[in-house]
């Protein structure tokens, strides 16, 4: 609902407080005189970003966190994690970022037996705030006008290569060292039928954090061999061999136009573990991509603030690390013009970033992921 909805709903003390807060009139005595004073000041753009240039960084994160999500209504619970993921460490009460935007008429407590332990946000002021916090990244000096002279697009590969990984289980005894990782040689094989290849790694630094076999694998390859394992289209056996399982034989047999989405989706999950706010990076990737080609180093001034170092990784590589496999998802293009890294959305893009809620993908379970020592 609009906010001039939900301010039909609120009762007579409710008006009046958010009426001495925004200064208006004290002279109304019914309750239509209130909600259109109210109006005047509530539905206007200017009036709503001088509101968020006085918060403090805590509730600008608290706000982002809130409007930038797809959802329109909240659990206590789900306000509260907000909240405390708004503080980022630092002390401070999450209940305090609730009561002060109910205050200002951002947030509403629900009215009907079905939403009265929801707390909602006016789909007006839900699109007026996503609006104002784009606006500082709308610079044409940091978007290309035409496509850069050489860009990137790998929709739909990563599944074709999942197939071929399956096919390749299903051709070939694929045998695993006692680590647990198919021997280089098979690996170089395999890569070779990649559309998108790869190289084996090799040991010269720490790999951990990033999924069950990350440790053992190229980070592309890895997730394709995580996603395979998780959905159950192979096993590997105790005499350490993979053995494809009737639902992999399948997946070869009828390819899943979906599979693109499901491997994203678990892409989220399975990043969100090392990477905690990975949900509102990918949304503010999400709202900047859409805009068109626009500057990768401009949108990472948008997220930065949302990443903290993981052990050897530093805001800055893990950055780069889920750009990359968004690009590998087929989430976003990436090009190149004149020495400078561009992104854009692609068309699947566009369609998962609209109709999948990343907030609502929960980390993948802990037994998945084993210790790598």
């Amino acid at each position: 609902m609009r906010m001039a909805d939900w301010l039909t709903y609120a009762d007579i003390e409710q008006l009046k407080r958010l009426n001495r807060f925004y200064g208006g009139d004290c002279d109304h005595h019914s309750k239509h005189d209130l909600i259109c004073s109210l109006l005047r000041y509530m539905g206007k753009k200017s009036e709503l970003k001088t509101r968020m240039e006085e918060l403090t960084p805590a509730q600008q994160r608290f706000m982002q966190l809130i409007v930038l999500d797809h959802s329109l209504a909240y659990t206590m619970e789900e306000l509260l994690a907000k909240g405390r993921a708004a503080l980022d460490g630092e002390e401070g009460e999450p209940r305090l970022f609730i009561v002060e935007a109910m205050k200002r008429g951002w947030l509403f407590p629900g009215y009907s037996h079905r939403t009265q332990n929801l707390y909602h946000i006016p789909v007006d002021t839900k699109e007026q705030m996503t609006q104002l916090f784009v606006e500082p990244y709308r610079d044409p000096a940091y978007i290309l006008k035409e496509p850069p002279s050489f860009y990137r697009n790998e929709e739909h590969q990563m599944a074709a290569d999942l197939h071929h990984f399956l096919d390749f289980i299903r051709k070939d005894i694929v045998r695993l060292t006692t680590e647990g990782s198919i021997y280089k040689q098979q690996q170089k094989q395999l890569f070779k039928t990649f559309i998108i290849p790869e190289e084996p790694i090799q040991h010269k630094g720490p790999r951990f954090g990033f999924g069950r076999r990350y440790h053992l694998y190229p980070d592309r390859f890895s997730l394709i061999y995580d996603y395979a394992f998780y959905k159950g289209y192979f096993v590997e056996e105790e005499e350490g061999t993979l053995r494809l399982t009737e639902t992999g034989l399948g997946k070869i047999n009828n390819k899943d136009l979906q599979e693109n989405r499901e491997m994203y989706r678990f892409w989220v999950r399975l990043y969100r573990k090392p990477i905690v706010h990975l949900p509102i990076v990918v949304r503010w990737i999400g709202l900047l991509g859409s805009l068109g080609w626009i500057s990768v180093e401009r949108v990472y001034q948008a997220v930065q603030a949302w990443l903290s170092p993981f052990y050897y990784e530093t805001e800055q590589s893990l950055f780069k690390k889920i750009i990359q496999m968004m690009l590998h998802l087929g989430v976003v293009s990436l090009g190149t013009q004149d020495g400078q890294h561009y992104l854009t959305l692609t068309h699947s893009g566009l369609r998962w970033l609209q109709g999948i809620s990343v907030f609502r993908e929960q980390v993948i379970e802990d037994g998945f992921i084993k210790p790598t020592g």
